[in-house]
């Protein structure tokens, strides 16, 4: 579960391999970032610590030279140490700590210090060789390696927690419209299994006896049925749909529509009142058939038993009243989202038909508007260009 999100196991391991990825990805490249940071540093500290050990190495041979007192460079608790040898590399003078010294190289660095080897061209006082040891420079070192490390440490929890933000982000969704065409699955098989129920019970009926009504039961169920299956195809191939766009009178087209819902208007007892005038329009005849057929089926689907829906098309404008459900004003700019109902329970519907009118509309440039008030009815009023 991700905070409140259930995964599947398929999807817990996408969810695993994208955080191994994501992170893994990320501490590389923090690591990266780290190396280079860190050999940065660590050249500057060597410089640093160079120059340092060298100046005291000439404050060193200052003294000599001078027969001053040198006393002040054996400090016991002095970070940085002296060391003077003669020329059989046999210490005069020295609180090194380290026993082991290279007088080949002039500045190098061992496990626990610095060294810095000046020779001197003409020995002083037998002193031939002046070493500086510098103890610090092993202990910056360390904070540094831990500085980095901490900080890598504390980079990648932070980078795993964006990573776990950022897939929960992108699983939600996902995971709302997996659950959303769920419900649209049990709707539709239950949406259908109505009017297949009363095709298979009339024609049972039919085989014993004939009866004008029960055929147009069953005339009314097939159009239920052949109405989901147009609308679920329509989703599933409007892209492969070709549009021929083409003149006609658009309120001959509605005429055919209001003919073909009747029996399913008469089944609630609903009359539909038409009053239209022609118009002459150039658009695709099958995806205004969907348009109109999809607003008059969610009329009769949402109008109360016993009422009247008003169609008129007067000018350019086309309205759709019905006496239903109503839609409250939360509600009214959702209803045109895929899979979206909003309305009362047991009334039916995909959630399918105004996504597809709103794409119709989309298309064709036609401006669509909703006036709805709950347990009162709904008006679509469109606008052809």
């Amino acid at each position: 579960m991700v905070w409140g999100i259930v995964l599947y196991h398929n999807e817990r391991r996408a969810l695993i391999s994208f955080l191994l990825i994501y992170v893994s990805s990320s501490i590389l490249l923090l690591g990266l970032v780290g190396y280079f940071y860190y050999q940065e540093k660590l050249a500057t500290i060597d410089r640093m610590c160079g120059v340092t050990m060298e100046n005291m190495a000439m404050q060193v041979k200052v003294k000599l030279m001078k027969k001053s007192n040198i006393d002040i460079f054996f400090d016991k608790t002095a970070p940085i140490k002296v060391g003077l040898f003669n020329n059989e590399k046999k210490p005069i003078r020295s609180n090194l700590t380290t026993k082991n010294l290279n007088f080949n190289q002039i500045n190098y660095n061992n496990r626990t210090s610095a060294f810095f080897m000046m020779e001197l061209i003409n020995p002083i006082q037998e002193i031939e060789y002046i070493i500086i040891e510098d103890s610090n420079v092993v202990i910056t070192m360390d904070k540094l390696k831990f500085s980095i490390g901490f900080l890598l440490i504390i980079a990648s929890i932070f980078m795993a927690l964006i990573g776990y933000f950022l897939s929960r982000l992108l699983l939600k969704p996902a995971k709302e419209n997996f659950a959303t065409l769920s419900r649209f699955m049990k709707d539709s098989a239950h949406e259908l299994n109505t009017p297949v129920t009363a095709l298979m019970m009339s024609a049972n009926y039919l085989k014993k006896n004939y009866d004008p009504e029960m055929v147009e039961h069953m005339l009314m169920s097939s159009k239920m049925i052949a109405e989901t299956y147009n609308s679920i195809a329509y989703l599933a191939f409007n892209d492969l749909d070709i549009e021929v766009k083409e003149e006609f009178d658009l309120a001959e087209h509605i005429h055919y529509s209001i003919k073909y819902f009747k029996e399913i208007a008469a089944n609630k007892n609903i009359y539909i009142n038409a009053q239209l005038n022609s118009l002459i329009i150039n658009m695709d005849k099958n995806s205004i058939r969907k348009l109109i057929n999809n607003l008059i089926s969610n009329a009769i689907k949402y109008s109360y038993n016993d009422r009247t829906i008003d169609i008129s098309l007067q000018d350019n404008v086309l309205k759709i009243k019905d006496e239903g459900v109503g839609i409250d004003e939360e509600n009214q700019k959702k209803i045109f989202k895929r899979y979206k109902r909003v309305s009362q329970k047991g009334s039916g519907g995909f959630g399918i038909g105004l996504d597809i009118v709103m794409g119709i509309c989309k298309a064709n440039h036609i401006e669509i508007s909703l006036e709805s008030e709950v347990n009162k009815g709904s008006t679509f009023t469109l606008v052809f260009p």
